[in-house]
């Protein structure tokens, strides 16, 4: 059994390159215990064993800094709430793919069932549905959400997004032509999107603030249907003074 390794002899032996070495040496990560009298590197059989540690808390996720803490303290605290953080992280992680693999076979379904979808339109729904995830529901809205679609009557829910679609071209005639959001007829039909949007929208108060905020901080979703950030903040006025 050999003593001591010199640096390229250890690069092979752990598949790490020799600059990797010489920088771990740098930050005071991981230095060699001996040097020959020319001042190369020789690394010990406790020299390994100390990289391997390095390697197993680098593997699990953890920074270069948090491995030189934990290593530099050997204290079971600071190291449990590192590593406690770092699962937590991981955690974080793992919900995230999940949730994206989710959404992900969710939108294939639709676009098998949909037969035909430019490529466009994939893009953008994928876009909406990472809006989604990642900040504007929890994974529990978004499942009642999809629950609630997959319940309401289509034909109803087609009727409605079209009578949308047509309250909404009236509001915007009505805002190009400058009239303020306390007129009878603005506040009317402000109202009449309102219930509209409400009779296919799922009976939660979190849920449709939360998808008000989506809809006027993404005015170019493929979920508007015309409904921009200036028409969005127009109704919201014209339905203060409806109260």
């Amino acid at each position: 059994m050999k003593e001591y390794w010199k640096v390229g002899e250890l690069a092979e032996l752990t598949g790490l390159t020799i600059r990797t070495l010489r920088y771990y040496d740098q930050i005071q990560l991981f230095s060699p215990s001996k040097y020959t009298e020319s001042g190369h590197r020789l690394y010990t059989k406790s020299d390994l064993t100390n990289l391997q540690q390095i390697l197993s808390l680098k593997q699990m996720g953890l920074s270069l800094d948090n491995i030189k803490k934990v290593i530099k303290n050997k204290n079971e605290n600071s190291a449990a709430n590192i590593i406690e953080t770092q699962i937590e992280r991981v955690k974080r992680d793992i919900q995230i793919q999940q949730n994206l693999l989710r959404e992900l076979e969710i939108t294939l379904e639709f676009i098998r069932n949909k037969k035909m979808l430019p490529f466009d339109e994939i893009t953008e729904l994928l876009g909406a549905m990472k809006l989604y995830q990642e900040k504007y529901f929890t994974k529990d809205q978004l499942d009642r959400i999809r629950d609630f679609y997959n319940k309401v009557d289509k034909e109803k829910l087609k009727n409605v997004e079209k009578k949308f679609v047509e309250i909404l071209e009236e509001i915007r005639s009505e805002k190009d032509k400058g009239t303020p959001p306390s007129d009878e007829k603005v506040r009317n039909l402000s109202e009449e999107w309102r219930r509209n949007l409400h009779s296919i929208t799922i009976n939660d108060t979190n849920i449709r603030k939360q998808a008000g905020k989506f809809h006027q901080e993404n005015p170019d979703n493929n979920l508007q249907y015309g409904l921009d950030s200036e028409i969005y903040q127009y109704i919201q006025e014209a339905l203060k003074m409806t109260k």
